[in-house]
């Protein structure tokens, strides 16, 4: 760009001519300072590369640290006039390594953060000489020990944030007065002990207060200054609710979550007229809530979850408005009673319900889909009746439906196609009855699906092939009947089928083995080795919630199920498909209680197998001989089938006891002893031919016992005198 100056002319006089000369050098010169730069101070130069030696930096995030323009140094900020170094942001940097002291000898340094990183070591007691210091931010690090007292000289110090480091000692007993400035203290996720210092109840300037998930323990305080933030969950705070009337008008947050806190929720915490999100989960509230609770339509979120509270539900908890109110309501996880207030369902802006585990009765609302922004609804197991209201399809946003474990009836409607965004559908233990409609082929959103423990009858509807996201499918303990269909492992995301105690019939489909990234994964280590074998009876899914600034929910979910196949208590025969032992992810297969036959593949290629059951079939042949080789196999049952041969101890049958029995054919190697048959019982329930054998000699016995007793009482008779006279005299 080119700029170009039109200057007028006039006869200017000599002195000033060199006036105006001198005024455009000026003006010049101001222009081309900000393109130079300013020099970093030689100090503060010196003892940034000295921190910087002994940083490991693989991004090479610090390369930039040289020259002498302060502008060019990465996360630096420095002084106009004097080029010392006021600002420090080395946030998220990936560095790693101890802090250099001479970090400490930046006398006029304001800020400083590195946070997110992987510092190690202790926090230099130097800092204490950073007296212009106002935000000392080292979060998200692996700083350990105690924080050293030294911190207590920055006088002017405003935010103090250490969480997520790998602190501990006794919670400093100075912080509530060594700053009248400090606004910000961050100390959540370590391991102090101890109580919070009385001076930090009294600290004015205080309005964010975050200790959350330490050992802190005394009762909960009530604060005397105006607090925007509070965080004490995760402690072992106890002692009964405050009213936090310092900070009725500021306080945004609340939350004692997973603590011991007892006693009931006092009215007065619903004039907290500022609050956003209250989270008293995990503790030992008791008692009704009072009818005066009401919260006002600011309030996001309510978390009063995993308490003891009781009585019938609040029929209005918060105000409400079109635009405002309730996001997330959770009173799971309680004792409370009676049915589901129609008041619920005027909290328009509402997208999470939980009221799951309480005691509730009656029907489900009928009015639930009203609330058009719902996202999630659990109401199980409670003792709910009658069907699920067909209005819940007004809930058109709905990612998770769940309601099992109780008394709901009825039959699957068919216009449940119209959640096409569902992904969680768990109707389970009920007395749903019917057939799976195929209309539900329009929930193609579906990834985990439990029907299990109903009165579903009829065939498998062709609707799950739609289902392409599936992870997780039980229909177990139903009715359902017919063959199983070719596509029914042939969806590419699952994890567990459990298609247990039916009535299926027919083969065990050939195909499509190779198509689930769960079943033929080879990574063994994707789950810890330590991890207990989940049943699949009692599969988890853990939802998680977040509500952001913008008053939406972010919804996640994690299962925690084993990666299995059950097709169990069924009426299949035939015989095993050999690419379903080829599943090298598989860590649970049942095919128990059917009338399969044939040999059993081998083993080898199913690297994760931790759990096989094969009993009570008519398979035949020889154990397969490389048992032993899986190392993570700690359930094996193969017992009341027909097998044969000799079973070699180094194969490690003795780590499963009781898994060979009822295979009358089969010779287990016993130590020293040879080939040993006759610990296993030939039927369930039944007894060993030992048994059999000592059975008939005690029967033997006893006729040999009566004979003799019965001839010995006869002669003993006759030889009596008066017994031979009443026998005569009978006859006669």
């Amino acid at each position: 760009m080119e700029l170009k100056w039109n200057l007028p002319f006039y006869p200017y006089k000599g002195l000033e001519l060199h006036l105006f000369v001198l005024m455009l050098l000026l003006m010049l010169s101001s222009w081309s300072c900000p393109s130079e730069g300013f020099d970093l101070n030689p100090d503060d130069k010196t003892s940034l590369l000295m921190f910087r030696s002994l940083v490991q930096d693989p991004d090479q995030r610090l390369s930039t640290w040289g020259g002498s323009s302060c502008t060019n140094w990465t996360g630096l900020v420095c002084e106009n006039q004097t080029g010392r170094v006021v600002s420090i942001n080395l946030t998220g940097m990936d560095l790693s390594g101890q802090v250099h002291p001479s970090l400490c000898k930046l006398s006029y340094l304001e800020f400083l953060s590195l946070s997110h990183n992987n510092f190690t070591g202790s926090i230099p007691l130097c800092f204490g000489a950073l007296h212009s210091l106002k935000t000392l931010d080292l979060s998200r690090n692996r700083f350990l020990g105690n924080v050293p007292d030294t911190l207590m000289r920055l006088r002017s110090l405003r935010e103090l944030v250490l969480s997520e480091n790998q602190l501990g000692g006794y919670f400093p007993w100075w912080v509530g007065n060594f700053s009248l400035n400090l606004e910000k203290l961050d100390m959540s996720f370590n391991s102090f002990r101890g109580e919070l210092p009385e001076s930090l109840f009294y600290l004015k300037s205080l309005t964010y207060l975050d200790v959350e998930s330490n050992y802190l323990l005394g009762n909960v305080h009530d604060f005397h200054q105006s607090l925007v933030y509070l965080n004490l969950g995760s402690n072992k705070f106890s002692g009964t609710l405050p009213c936090f009337s310092a900070s009725a008008p500021s306080l945004t947050l609340l939350k004692l979550a997973n603590n011991s806190v007892v006693g009931g929720i006092p009215t007065c915490i619903a004039s907290l007229q500022a609050l956003k999100h209250l989270n008293l989960s995990f503790n030992h509230l008791n008692y009704e809530i009072s009818p005066r609770l009401v919260f006002m339509e600011k309030l996001l979120v309510l978390d009063l979850s995993f308490n003891d509270l009781s009585g019938p539900l609040p029929s209005k908890i918060a105000e409400t408005t079109e635009k405002s109110g309730l996001v997330l309501l959770d009173l799971s996880h309680n004792k409370f009673s009676g049915k589901i207030p129609l008041k619920i369902t005027e909290l328009k802006s509402l997208q999470a319900l939980f009221l799951s585990h309480n005691l509730l009765t009656g029907e489900i609302p009928a009015r639930i889909g009203d609330l058009t922004y719902l996202q999630v609804i659990d109401l199980s197991h409670n003792m709910l009746s009658g069907s699920i209201p067909l209005n819940i399809v007004g809930c058109f946003q709905l990612l998770a439906l769940i309601v099992n474990n109780n008394n709901l009836s009825g039959e699957i409607q068919p216009e449940l196609d119209a959640l096409d965004s569902l992904k969680i559908f768990d109707i389970s233990s009920n007395r749903i009855s019917g057939e799976i409609p195929l209309t539900l082929a329009g929930l193609k959103s579906l990834e985990i699906v439990d029907l299990s423990s109903n009165n579903l009858s009829g065939a498998l509807s062709d609707a799950i092939t739609k289902w392409s996201n599936l992870k997780y499918l039980s229909i177990a303990r139903n009715k359902l009947s017919g063959t199983l269909p070719t596509w029914l492992f042939s969806f590419e995301a699952i994890q567990m089928m459990d298609f247990s105690t039916n009535k299926f019939t027919g083969f065990i489909p050939d195909g499509n083995f190779n198509t689930s990234l769960n079943f033929n994964s080879g990574d063994i280590g994707r789950n810890t080795p330590a991890r207990p074998l989940v049943p699949t009876r009692n599969v988890v899914i853990k939802i998680s919630v977040a509500v952001a600034g913008t008053n939406e929910l972010n919804f996640n979910y994690d299962l925690l199920s084993t990666v299995g196949i059950d097709l169990s208590n069924n009426l299949l025969h035939g015989g095993i498909p050999e690419g379903l032992f080829e599943l090298q992810g598989l860590e649970y297969l049942n095919l128990s209680c059917n009338f399969i036959d044939g040999q059993v593949p081998v083993l080898d290629k199913m690297l994760s197998l931790r759990a096989l059951d094969l009993s009570h079939n008519s398979l035949m042949g020889q154990i397969p001989g490389n048992i032993s080789s899986l190392q993570d196999l700690t359930l094996l049952n193969l017992s009341y089938n027909g097998f044969s041969g000799f079973v070699p101890e180094k194969q490690g049958y003795r780590k499963f006891p009781g898994a060979f029995a009822g295979n009358p054919k089969l010779c287990l190697e016993s130590s020293g002893e040879g080939c040993n048959r006759a610990s296993l019982p030939l039927v369930p329930g039944g007894t060993s031919k030992e048994d059999t054998d000592e059975g008939l000699i005690s029967i033997w016995v006893f006729f040999v016992s009566f004979f003799v007793s019965f001839y010995l009482g006869v002669v003993a008779l006759f030889c009596s005198s008066r017994t031979r006279r009443y026998i005569l005299q009978t006859k006669i």
